[in-house]
């Protein structure tokens, strides 16, 4: 099938070409009378302009290149969802692209958003390899914010979960049903997030002075396998966890897989606590605590920070933005027995 083009349209309308250009494009003014023709035109020739082609005429241009580390997790779907209402409220559109938490694709992905020529980006990065910032600072040449993980040094602007403040949440929260020997699963070392959490985790605990136990620390658990296997571990030694704290659905789903595979049942057996709501923790047996991220208040306030950018409405240093999650308590904590 033959794709229609502006020629096609200007025949119909019998008008010339440079009057449907002017028309679609708004570059020269054209009577309300013939806007009506050209549109009527348009219509019946079905034709689309090509927006690349517009941005190249016009060096403007009203999508968004979002790209994410992976798109299958909940977090990066509902970020999609809840980043594409945020634009389309501010008068744009949006591409998207995931890359499986490969920096090199990642990069290429950058490229490509580039050469269509977008008025931005919003990048959730890898931040995986040697002097990433560095790399990321040269291939991006648009503006651009970055979200859920934070780039020490980085002349971009970041909103993210207030990790910390997470951590607080959740180990708080474990501390007062009475819970002293807790497991943490921490990520790879380098992710803002991991660290962010880990390290709130651990301050929460010092400030309560409790005393961390090494063996019950789990560090590079990044994988739904690596969480099974950790599980194995730690039920398994003298002295088990009574609650163990994942900070991700990868860690949570490998968690209760494990649990489940040793026939321990939660929270008779182990409380389970979560850093990641986006699941469906009301549908388990039993459902889950976890903490529950703004991701609507995140995708808003990036928008906003992108827009004044590219409308050069701002001229600060990149500023980092922190949305606080709040913890919903469901049933698979319980309180260690003989706690008031």
């Amino acid at each position: 099938m033959k794709l229609s083009t502006i020629k096609d349209v200007a025949r119909i309308a019998k008008v010339s070409i440079t009057t449907v250009s002017a028309t679609i494009n708004g570059t020269a003014p054209v009577s309300k009378a013939l806007q009506e023709r050209v549109w009527e035109a348009v219509k019946t020739a079905g034709y689309h302009p090509d927006p690349v082609a517009r941005n190249l005429r016009t060096g403007t241009s009203k999508t968004i290149g979002l790209i994410v580390p992976d798109i299958a997790t909940p977090w990066a779907a509902h970020l999609a969802k809840a980043m594409q209402r945020a634009l389309s409220d501010i008068g744009y559109n949006m591409l998207f692209a995931s890359n499986d938490d490969d920096p090199e694709r990642e990069f290429r992905e950058i490229e490509l958003f580039s050469s269509h020529r977008v008025a931005g980006l919003i990048i959730a990065p890898t931040t995986h390899g040697e002097d990433y910032a560095g790399r990321l600072a040269d291939a991006v040449h648009t503006p651009a914010v970055l979200v859920d993980r934070v780039i020490e040094n980085s002349r971009f602007d970041s909103v993210t979960d207030d990790n910390h403040f997470g951590a607080q949440l959740i180990t708080r929260y474990l501390l007062k049903l009475g819970h002293r020997d807790i497991a943490f699963m921490v990520g790879r070392p380098g992710i803002s997030s991991s660290d962010e959490r880990y390290a709130g985790f651990l301050e929460t605990m010092a400030a309560a002075k409790v005393t961390v136990r090494d063996e019950l620390i789990h560090h590079r658990i990044h994988l739904r396998e690596h969480a099974f296997a950790s599980v194995q571990k730690l039920m398994t030694l003298p002295r088990p966890p009574t609650a163990i704290a994942c900070i991700n659905i990868a860690q949570l789903l490998g968690t209760m897989a494990g649990l489940q595979n040793m026939g321990l049942r939660v929270p008779d057996d182990v409380s389970v606590i979560s850093f990641d709501g986006f699941h469906p923790a009301e549908g388990w047996n039993p459902s889950i605590t976890a903490l529950t991220q703004d991701i609507t208040t995140v995708s808003t306030r990036a928008a906003e920070l992108l827009l004044a950018r590219i409308e050069g409405k701002v001229d600060t240093p990149p500023q980092i933005i922190r949305v606080a999650p709040s913890l919903t308590v469901r049933t698979s904590c319980r309180a260690v027995p003989g706690t008031a």
